[in-house]
């Protein structure tokens, strides 16, 4: 049987993915710091720890096929807050996987390792990463261990770059950024089943406004079933602020919390290519 652990299982992703991934005949482990409601139908084994300490991550890869990483704090905030987690317990899980011979490892890693980029900016995959934030910055990390670990030791590297995780979109940027539980759970389980070495993809759904191509995700099989425009109308009139770094970069929020960058010269420089 297949043994998937997934980190982060208590948090609002981790559950959904709980109760819409899973097939018969998997074993699931799930892994977090608290304790973790169990997912109706579901029969997991459950392992409490940090991530932040090797030999529970040793522990928790072992005899483990793949592994969908989740954990991690979520929000930004000073670096004192995000490097145990999001850089020192990534790190600690790629090492375990590795030194047990897990066969994959899913990443979630989030829109915000690209949100520098200009909405006018319609993005393929192949960019430099462009984070918007402390917390984009320790998601780049993560995305440069999957490459690492693939590359050099062999443990297949599956990257989403989940947008927003939302019932429905409530803004006009989450018209591009959104992402449906059910196309979500889709994703992972292509990043379960799927044959390749090393990916890249966005965590979005079929968005009419969609900032992202997901060309990859598609050639690997994926086929998103919703669309954030089939809630624009009840988002009422919508514009954007030409002079806002939160309506003029694809990070939102994130990208203009504390911004004091030449937008106008951002604007032009990547309006040129």
């Amino acid at each position: 049987m297949r043994r998937i652990l997934m980190t982060g299982a208590g948090g609002v992703i981790g559950r959904e993915i709980a109760r819409r991934v899973p097939r018969e005949g998997e074993i699931w482990r799930l892994s977090g710091r608290k304790e973790i409601e169990p997912t109706e139908g579901l029969a997991a084994e459950y392992m409490y720890g940090d991530l932040a300490d090797f030999d529970f991550a040793l522990s928790l890869c072992e005899g483990v096929d793949a592994v969908i990483h989740m954990a991690g704090n979520p929000k930004e905030g000073p670096w004192d807050n995000l490097l145990t987690s999001n850089v020192v317990g990534a790190a600690n899980l790629w090492e375990a996987a590795a030194q047990n011979g897990v066969d994959r490892v899913l990443y979630g890693s989030s829109n915000h390792a690209l949100g520098m980029y200009p909405t006018t900016v319609k993005l393929d995959g192949s960019e430099p990463l462009r984070p918007d934030s402390r917390y984009g910055v320790t998601k780049v990390f993560g995305e440069a261990l999957a490459s690492l670990y693939a590359d050099k030791y062999n443990v297949k590297g599956f990257v989403i770059r989940i947008g927003s995780f939302q019932e429905k979109p409530r803004s006009l940027r989450e018209l591009s950024t959104w992402v449906s539980a059910r196309d979500l759970a889709a994703l992972v389980r292509l990043g379960l089943d799927a044959d390749y070495h090393h990916e890249a993809v966005f965590g979005i759904s079929a968005n009419s406004r969609s900032w992202c191509g997901n060309e990859r995700a598609f050639a690997l099989g994926y086929r998103p079933q919703d669309n954030a425009e089939d809630f624009a109308d009840l988002l009422g009139p919508l514009a954007r602020d030409p002079e806002n770094p939160v309506d003029m970069l694809q990070g939102g929020g994130s990208a203009g919390k504390e911004f004091r960058g030449d937008l106008e010269g951002l604007l032009k420089r990547d309006a040129k290519g």
